[in-house]
């Protein structure tokens, strides 16, 4: 379907057009002359939009297969298009083929409906891959056992993946720093390897895994556990779970912690359970374990039941903007947050435009500090606005847009080509263009913006919006906001401060001139807050501040830098395990991050000092695992007693 351009100067100002992109993924087949097995019907859900080639083929010209991640996303879009209210088309990045951008115009709430359908469709894909030995693969006579193809056959279609065997693992499926237990897989004589979406290879991998520790002769039990639960036992980088494979010598395979954000390759795959966790061991050993993850599991899941409401949760907001831009971009770090911090994240599934984000810990302390961090993602997604008029106002103080619009395949295509170069979201409505990116994305399609022809003499302003935690809203004002001020009055700029929510707020930059407005981010970027934490033993704080914050103060004075102590306790764990929280904070404007290490590095050649002292405070000792639960912490600024210049960041050096 096209747009009538008959009527695009009166249909344009109700005409909305979007423009995102998504990531792009396409995996080739592996070599067929490295291959000994492949899943019946396994490119069933295969397809060659790029009629892939490889750069330098083992068997002459002969084709090969290859997959994509947008098999879905198509078939949304050719639905869009047949019901003829919205245009939608769908196009591969040429040149470094990594991103596919959508693009959508039509009515503003159908435009938002179609494109939520068409994000619902996104998936990643990848490979994940298990080593097996020649004999548990191959009979007397070389070939494959039928009782392994069986059971490769049923992994496939239940999981809804492509499975080979081959001779050759590729270097692309290598560690970078591999484990010994994962040199031991790369170096058996075959591989199995999965290919699928992401959450399906996970899903076929445990159990590939799983079939070969029971040809191993191994005890396998299940516990079936709440998902939401699998993070809080395993611990802040999974330290519970690690003690018990580590004292009873068992493997435990988990699922993902983020299952069904994205959507699937196959829709109609058999059903998952996603509480599954497996113990893998000798049959004694397996029980050790069972026993250690139980003293975990009933103690939280008995609060629970009674209260009908998780421990310590807690629920907040993130534009659905930002956290589509996430979900499609930072999975991995949310992913790396929920481990490091033994933090559930629920978050919308992509596409939802919901706003609502919930996160459970097995403290209030981790509840917080995963938030934050999470917050902190959020912040460095940017977003921007560009908007024509004619530089006059009516008589209600709005101003006037321009009479004369171009047709709107003519923004189509600009918004096309901009969102596929730069890799941010734009639309365009009212002569409005609204931006969402990351900072090198966001100006980079503003600039775009600004070069397009179809506006040569209209005049326009720009808005750059960022997102900054509370904590750092002194820090980036600076005294009697006098980093504001100056920004304003050096660029030219209007800056103003926006509440959010309880952990950020909104710092927008105004100019009716393009470089003005461009200047004025370089000059905020290099004051927004970098930052440093870390562990020292509270027992040392005081010796580090000095006698009435003198020492801390040539330091901060030193490289020009805000030093910050909290007397955060120590956790432990219902395993006896210690956790440590980063007690320490050091924060430097941008442009002075490369100080921040030093500093760091100097702080600890204190404690190292003070180490070799006699009479020093020992360390302090961490809570007994005999006491139940875990032990808070009071989170304020120390010691009481450091001056009033200890709580600002020092002049900067000229």
């Amino acid at each position: 379907m096209t747009v009538s351009h008959a009527s695009a100067k009166m249909d344009s100002y109700d005409t909305l057009t979007a423009s995102f992109s998504v990531p792009y993924i396409m995996i080739l087949e592996p070599e067929p002359v490295d291959v000994v097995f492949t899943s019946y019907d396994g490119f069933k859900l295969w397809n060659d939009p790029l009629k892939a080639q490889r750069s330098h083929p083992a068997d002459g010209n002969e084709p090969v297969r290859s997959f994509d991640n947008l098999s879905g996303i198509r078939r949304a879009v050719d639905a869009i298009n047949e019901e003829r209210n919205v245009n939608a088309l769908v196009i591969v990045e040429k040149r470094s083929c990594k991103s596919a951008t959508i693009t959508m115009s039509g009515p503003s709430a159908l435009v938002l409906t179609e494109r939520a359908k068409v994000l619902r469709q996104y998936y990643e894909i990848g490979i994940d891959h298990v080593g097996i030995d020649t004999f548990q693969l191959l009979d007397t006579q070389g070939k494959l056992q039928p009782k392994v193809r069986d059971q490769l056959e049923a992994i496939a279609a239940y999981t809804s993946t492509t499975i080979f065997v081959t001779k050759v693992l590729d270097p692309s499926l290598k560690p970078q720093n591999p484990s010994p237990l994962e040199l031991e897989d790369i170096w058996k004589p075959y591989h199995i390897l999965a290919y699928g979406d992401l959450d399906s290879i996970a899903f076929a991998k445990t159990r590939m895994a799983l079939m070969i520790d029971e040809m191993n002769g191994l005890f396998i039990d299940r516990m079936s556990v709440p998902l939401s639960l699998h993070p809080l036992l395993a611990g802040r980088d999974q330290v519970n779970f690690q003690k018990v494979t580590q004292d009873t010598g068992t493997k435990l395979y988990t699922p993902t912690l983020f299952p069904r954000v994205h959507s699937s390759v196959d829709e109609n795959h058999a059903r998952r359970d996603y509480d599954e966790i497996y113990i893998v061991g000798q049959e004694t050993d397996v029980d050790n374990a069972r026993e250690m993850i139980e003293t975990l599991v009933i103690p939280a899941l008995i609060p629970a039941l009674i209260r009908k409401v998780p421990v310590f949760s807690k629920d907040f907001v993130i534009q659905f903007a930002k956290i589509d831009f996430l979900l499609l971009r930072s999975l991995d770090k949310l992913e790396e947050l929920s481990r490091q911090n033994g933090a559930f994240i629920q978050f919308p599934n992509l596409g939802a435009a919901r706003s609502l984000v919930s996160v459970q810990c097995p403290s209030h302390i981790f509840v917080e500090k995963t938030i934050r961090a999470v917050a902190k993602l959020a912040c460095d997604v940017y977003s921007a606005g560009y908007w024509i008029h004619e530089g006059r106002a009516d008589d209600k103080g709005y101003l006037i847009q321009p009479r004369n619009l171009p047709p709107v395949s003519a923004i189509r295509e600009a918004l096309e080509r901009i969102s596929s170069t730069s890799g941010a979201d734009i639309s365009f409505l009212k002569c409005t263009f609204d931006v969402t990116g990351d900072a090198d994305a966001a100006k980079s399609a503003v600039s775009q913006i600004r070069g397009l022809p179809f506006w040569p003499s209209e005049s326009h302003q720009v808005r750059f919006r960022i997102e900054l935690s509370v904590d750092q809203r002194e820090f980036i004002a600076g005294k009697k906001n006098g980093k504001v001020n100056r920004i304003m009055s050096t660029a030219h700029v209007w800056i103003k401060f926006e509440p959010f929510n309880e952990y950020n707020f909104f710092v927008d930059l105004v100019s009716t001139n393009y470089a003005a407005a461009l200047f004025g981010m370089q000059l905020l970027e290099e004051e927004l807050p970098a930052e440093i934490s870390f562990y020292i033993p509270e027992a040392y704080h005081r010796s580090i501040i000095g006698t009435g914050g003198q020492q801390i103060q040539t330091l901060m004075r030193k490289y020009n830098v805000f030093v910050k102590f909290s007397n955060a306790f120590e956790q432990v764990s219902d395993l006896g395990i210690v956790s440590r929280i980063d007690n320490v904070v050091i924060r430097c404007p941008a442009k002075n991050a490369d100080s921040l290490l030093p500093a760091k590095h100097e702080i600890h050649e204190i404690v190292q000092y003070l180490e070799t002292q006699p009479n020093q405070p020992q360390t302090q000792q961490a809570p007994q695992p005999q006491q139940h639960g875990h032990h808070q912490h009071n989170s304020h600024s120390y010691p009481a007693q450091s001056t009033q210049s200890h709580s600002s960041y020092p002049p900067v050096r000229r």
